[in-house]
């Protein structure tokens, strides 16, 4: 399998993304997802791309058109990245789902079919930080992530890297509308609304986005502040 991995990897890398990561998905049966049907699948490549330091850093303390252009920057990224890695899949003929990283299931609660970070998590890339986000050694919270969702199987022995916010709280104690709770699990927690009123955070990024009139802008200040991404100092 590795020549098939290598290929996998080498094309997502050529489409931007930083971090490539396979993944058994035995482990989130059950877990909270908006779309039944992606449990359907026991494996997935997962993938990172990098939100850009100078974003995070103008996302520090206010909502930025800088953070927002970098995650649509980022999505096009993992969506050649994808699409590339399903083709690549299908060809050998396993079955592949790409995952759209900004597809939404429950718009209101920035609900998506599968956690992309839960999924990213069991591949060994990171851990699930009190910020809800995947935080990563390279990167810590500044990426965004894309999987596919595969029947080829991960023969990989991979290592799962233990939840390291420790006491630290710059997440929750910065959020701009208080919606971090900072619940203590070690990789992935089984329900998303433990970590983050997600209802309170989407109604926070419509407004941003607004109606048209006036530029689009993003919070991202859950990303900026953790100390892992780096950007302060």
């Amino acid at each position: 399998m590795e020549p098939l991995y290598a290929k996998i990897e080498a094309a997502a890398r050529e489409a931007g993304s930083g971090l490539v990561g396979f993944a058994n998905l035995a482990p989130l049966k059950g877990i909270q997802a908006g779309d039944a049907t992606t449990f359907e699948f026991p494996y997935a490549v997962t993938f990172a791309v990098e939100i850009p330091k100078e974003a995070a850093l103008a996302s520090l303390k206010k909502p930025s058109e800088e953070m927002r252009s970098a995650y649509k920057m980022c999505n096009k990224k993992l969506i050649a990245a994808g699409e590339k890695i399903a083709e690549i899949l299908t060809a050998e003929g396993y079955k592949a789902r790409f995952i759209h990283p900004a597809q939404r299931v429950v718009p209101e609660k920035l609900l998506g079919p599968i956690s992309q970070k839960a999924i990213a998590s069991l591949s060994g890339m990171g851990w699930i930080g009190k910020n809800g986000l995947l935080i990563t050694e390279q990167f810590g919270a500044r990426q965004r992530m894309g999987a596919v969702l595969t029947d080829m199987p991960v023969t990989r022995k991979v290592e799962l890297i233990n939840n390291k916010c420790g006491d630290c709280t710059a997440c929750i104690d910065r959020c701009a509308m208080k919606v971090l709770k900072g619940p203590d699990f070690e990789h992935h927690p089984e329900n998303r609304d433990l970590v983050i009123d997600w209802a309170k955070c989407g109604e926070y990024e419509v407004k941003l986005i607004g109606d048209g009139s006036k530029p689009e802008k993003a919070c991202g200040r859950c990303i900026s502040v953790c100390p892992f991404s780096k950007v302060e100092g």
